[in-house]
């Protein structure tokens, strides 16, 4: 039995795939096992996949969406803890081994993650992400959204997974902050203040549905707050954790070019909580950064 199961789910993805499946078969450390699990790709995903051998598995399905798809190699599973890696994505080579550790001088820690690269298609560092907790896990995914920010980052007691449920299929953008939500009831999470994954920036994943973004990141919020024994400190701020939420919609829809779901958005914030007010006179130089990235990658 391996400590650690990585999980690569991958749809449509063969250019990438083998960065990603050569970055953990590069890392220091050894005792894991790596699950590939194609959701129903309709590109050379299969025949990239030939040729490995152990202690990669690959594992075809029909298409079913990628929370099913990271459901299906949990409980293909058989690790201790469970590393999740998109098909487009890399780790830095010392990256299960950091964080393996971390969890090991911190035992009252189930859960571990990490700052990651933003890179171009090519690999090119954009920038670095980092998390900037105020406060307890639960605290901030609720009032702060993903503070966790990359699934690739997570380093997770593969036991809390099946206990929360696994990732929740009607969610489409948001299934991995639910799950985040879901697992802070249970365990704080240990961060760690490195780069050790990358998100990479591509046309296919660049483009977010504004719409279904709106949709499911309420869903989370309502879930969230809905859940029993919520602390009064968390429970006084939802009003301010969906005005939050709606500033960042009304970013989304502006970035789109669909200004009357912006306008719609933004005043819904103002609304309720007057303070996101002064959040709309930085939304000129967040787009000039955002379409800065854009021309790099």
């Amino acid at each position: 039995m391996p400590e650690v199961s990585v999980i690569i789910p991958s749809y449509n993805s063969a250019k990438y795939l083998t960065d990603a499946v050569d970055s953990v078969l590069n890392q220091t450390f050894r005792d894991y096992e790596l699950l590939v699990i194609d959701d129903g790709s309709t590109d050379d995903t299969e025949a990239v996949m030939r040729r490995y051998g152990e202690p990669v598995r690959y594992i075809r399905q029909p298409n079913s969406g990628v929370a099913n798809t990271r459901n299906r190699g949990i409980n293909e599973s058989h690790g201790r803890y469970v590393a999740f890696l998109d098909a487009d994505d890399t780790w830095q080579h010392d990256k299960l081994e950091a964080q393996f550790a971390a969890l090991r001088r911190n035992p009252r820690y189930q859960t571990c993650y990490t700052a990651f690269t933003v890179v171009n298609s090519d690999l090119r560092p954009l920038c670095i992400t980092r998390s900037r907790r105020h406060g307890g896990a639960l605290e901030d995914l609720l009032l702060r959204g993903n503070v966790v920010g990359s699934v690739c980052t997570v380093l997770c007691d593969r036991s809390l997974l099946i206990a929360t449920g696994g990732f929740d299929p009607s969610l489409s953008q948001c299934a991995d902050w639910d799950m985040w939500v879901r697992i802070a009831r249970r365990t704080e999470f240990l961060y760690l203040d490195l780069p050790l994954a990358t998100y990479r920036q591509h046309g296919a994943n660049m483009s977010r549905d504004a719409g279904l973004l709106e949709r499911d990141s309420l869903r989370v919020l309502e879930k969230g707050f809905g859940m029993p024994c919520l602390g009064d400190s968390i429970t006084k701020r939802r009003r301010a954790a969906f005005a939050r939420n709606y500033m960042v919609l009304a970013g989304t829809y502006f970035h789109a070019g669909c200004y009357a779901d912006f306008v719609r958005c933004a005043a819904r914030a103002v609304a309720l909580d007057v303070r996101q007010f002064s959040r709309l006179a930085g939304f000129p130089g967040r787009a000039l950064k955002r379409l800065q990235l854009s021309d790099s990658a």
